[in-house]
């Protein structure tokens, strides 16, 4: 690993925030549906977590009585 105190830590954040900019003006669909799409359903995330939970219950209790 190099010691050089001159790198900008944060040039690489900036060139990869850039890039999704540019990308995101060459497909302008891409762009308008992306927020929609990770919107999602509050309902949907609330079952997800649930059955999760359930699903980590399931297995302790399984592995606890064997």
């Amino acid at each position: 690993m190099s010691n050089n105190n001159d790198l900008d830590s944060a040039a690489s954040t900036q060139m990869f925030q850039a890039f999704v900019e540019r990308g995101e003006a060459k497909n302008p669909t891409f762009a308008a549906s992306a927020p929609a799409a990770s919107g999602g359903s509050g309902s949907g995330k609330v079952i997800g977590i649930v059955v999760a939970l359930v699903v980590v219950v399931a297995v302790i209790a399984f592995v606890a009585l064997h």
